[in-house]
């Protein structure tokens, strides 16, 4: 009996592994995103006149919107515990 819990707990922590792999290549690309989109937005603005790039960013970027708001990814995954030590302990 002892065996089919091992292999149980293995297999949890192999799925939490993955997942922290999942977790950290999204925040990763998120950021990379975020720079991209950073620094087409300056392009916009430093190419267009005034007013229009203020209309175009105003119709592509709605700063008031909930998931504009999130300034962190970290704070999307805020009640996850991911933490290396949690596969130890499961």
């Amino acid at each position: 009996m002892e065996a089919p819990r091992k292999s149980k707990k293995k297999g949890m922590s192999k799925s939490g592994v993955r997942t922290k792999f999942l977790i950290e290549s999204l925040r990763n690309e998120y950021y990379e995103l975020r720079k991209e989109n950073e620094k087409l937005r300056a392009m916009v603005s430093d190419n267009l006149p005034g007013s229009v790039s203020r209309e175009i960013l105003a119709d592509c970027f709605d700063n008031k919107a909930t998931k504009a708001a999130v300034t962190n990814i970290d704070e999307l995954a805020g009640g996850m515990n991911l933490d290396d030590d949690e596969d130890e302990e499961a």
